[in-house]
Order: structure tokens, then sequence, then C-alpha cells
């Protein structure tokens, strides 16, 4: 009997590791293929011997640059935003290490290498300040950062329902649980064996054809991204605590008006009304405190937009840095106008 279990377990085993090598041979070979099918829409860009992918468009100066927050799109969150902007300046999205077309790179993830990585990059592609910067969720974190190791160089902020420094401290402890990352060894590992390629959720129907299934198919690479920075993301908080305020720099603030009606995992109906709920009574206020960041600023809450405000209302953020760019260029007060205003209005 025992010499049966013991060979039981040797050709499990053996089944097993069989299993894992496979998936891993399979999604190395989905990798070359999708960067066959789906090459850099951008310029690769060589900094500290890792390629980094950059797309910028438009002329003019101040220069955009849209930092996304965690998420596996990278700069193609930006793909409805980026085009609105082009009549207004020059702008740029880039992706993160190890996210969509950036090559990984091995020292953490946190807020102040992802700033210093980002000045390098624009640097060595020959990008110049002054810079408005514009960033989603987590994103908001990081120019904060930015602009506070490089105060010289960034003239305005347009934060899109930013993170809050403080908002692990505001939340209840039981819905920061449910709102909690996958561990990174687990993102990491359903990243190398190919677990993403058999099973992915499908990319926002608001996203051209293409667009979406570029990165539905760099998905796993960039899974790896997503891993390290939610690995980084308690100094990530701390980081941005300390930064601000910016003096009168123009500051544009952007808040959802809705919460989300598909969370990206499955709860019960009780957990989703208690989410709601805190979620309606504190990142409100959350959102009014970062409007303290300047003496110059616009408070927007876009009324049918959720926490994806690049996908729901990608014109309110095209206004928001015309808005920006304008208060720069005239040394005037942030305006409050019509959301919906045609971004070449005067």
């Amino acid at each position: 009997m025992l010499k049966l279990i013991t060979r039981f377990v040797l050709v499990a085993t053996a089944i097993l590791v069989l299993a894992l090598l496979t998936g891993f041979v399979y999604e190395q070979w989905s990798r070359q293929s999708a960067a066959q099918v789906f090459p850099a829409p951008g310029k690769l860009v060589e900094v500290g011997g890792k390629l980094s992918h950059l797309d910028c468009s438009g002329e003019g100066s101040p220069t955009v640059i849209l930092e996304a927050g965690i998420n596996m799109g990278g700069s193609q969150t930006w793909e409805m935003v980026r085009p609105a902007i082009e009549p207004l300046s020059r702008v740029c999205a880039y992706d993160q290490a190890g996210i969509m077309w950036s090559e990984h790179r091995d020292r953490p993830r946190d807020a102040k290498h992802i700033a210093e990585d980002l000045h390098s990059l624009l640097a060595a592609a020959g990008e110049s300040p002054p810079y408005v910067m514009v960033g989603h969720s987590l994103g908001g974190l990081m120019i904060r950062v930015f602009a506070d190791r490089f105060s010289d160089e960034v003239v305005g902020f347009v934060f899109v329902d930013s993170s809050h420094p403080e908002q692990n401290k505001r939340f209840p402890p039981d819905v920061l649980d449910v709102m909690a990352f996958p561990s990174p060894l687990l993102l990491r590992a359903i990243s190398a064996l190919g677990v993403l390629r058999l099973e992915s959720p499908p990319s926002s129907s608001a996203f051209p054809t293409e667009v979406g299934e570029a990165i539905r198919s760099y998905l796993p690479q960039s899974m790896t991204g997503i891993a390290d920075v939610v690995e980084a993301i308690d100094d990530i908080f701390a980081q941005a605590q300390p930064t601000g305020p910016f003096g009168d720099l123009p500051v544009v603030v952007l808040t959802a008006g809705k919460f989300l009606e598909q969370l990206p995992y499955q709860i019960d109906a009780v957990t989703t009304a208690r989410l709601q709920d805190v979620w309606s009574d504190i990142w409100p206020r959350l959102q009014a405190e970062l409007t303290e960041l300047s003496t110059n600023t616009d408070w927007r809450v876009i009324e049918g937009a959720s926490h994806y405000i690049p996908l729901d209302d990608p014109e309110a953020i095209a206004v928001a840095v015309r808005d920006v760019v304008a208060a720069h260029r005239e040394g005037t007060p942030v305006r409050h106008e019509n959301l919906h205003e045609p971004i070449d209005g005067k």
C-alpha cells in the first residue's frame, strides 16, 4: 500500500510539474506573439539599460504628462483622452516599468523610484519641462511625489479621482479588507504560468477594439508590474503624505460622481452596499482636501462618471487640462467653466 501511495504521489507531482512547465512555455510563446501583433505605438527609450515606452503627440508648452494608477493598461488607459489634449499642447503617456511595453526593473516600484524613472525617461526622450501633471487614482500620489522632487519643472496639476495619502487610515478596516489587492506572489505566479491566457477579464468596451485587445494580450506582463507596485503600496502612501502644498499653481480636482456599477471582484449585495455607503461619506471629503494643495484650484464632480473617468468622461479631463494650461500661460486663476465647453473654446 505504501508503495502504491508513493507511486501515486510521484505521478501526481510529475503531472503538476509538466502542467506548470507547459504553462510557462506557452506564456513565453504568447508574449513573443503579442509583441509582434501589437508593437509599441510610441517609442521605446533606453533608460538605465532598460527600455521604457513613451507615447507623445501634439505641440506646444507646457507638456502634459499622463500618469495612470494601478491598472493593466498603462499608457493605453489614456487613449480616449490623449487625442483630445493634442490640440492644446504637447502630451505624453507612458508605461511604468513592467507594464505593457516597458521592461521590468529590479528596483522598488515606490513613488520616489517611479518619479525618478519618469524624469529620466522624459529627459532621455528629449521631452522638456515645464510639465502639467495629470494623475488618475494612485497616479495622483505619483505626480505629487514627482512635483515635490522636481518642483521647478511642474506648473500645474489635474487630479483624476485621485487617491489621498491618508485614505487607508480613514476607511474602516472591514472595507480595506474587501478592497485589498491579492498578494504580489500570487499575481506573479499567475503572470508567469499562463493562467491569464486561459481566463482573463475583458477590457472595457469603451476602448477602441485594437487598444482593448492589446491590453488583454499584454496582461500577464503587466500583472508583474502591478505586483511590484502593490508590494510598495504602503511606501507610496507614506512618500506622498508630506508633499504639498504647491503654492498658487493651477489645480483642477476631478471627482467621480457615482460608485462603480460593476466591481472588479465578486462580492455579495450587503458588502457592496456597505462599500457604497462608506465611499459616499468618506471619498468626497478626501477629494475636497485635495483642493487645499494650492490656492488656485477648481473642484469638479463628474456626475455621470465612476472612478474610471478616463473612460467614462475623457472630455472632462481634456477640459480640465485646457483650463490648467491656460492658467499657466496667462498667469491667471484656473477658471470655473462649463465642463463640456469645447476644448478649443476661448
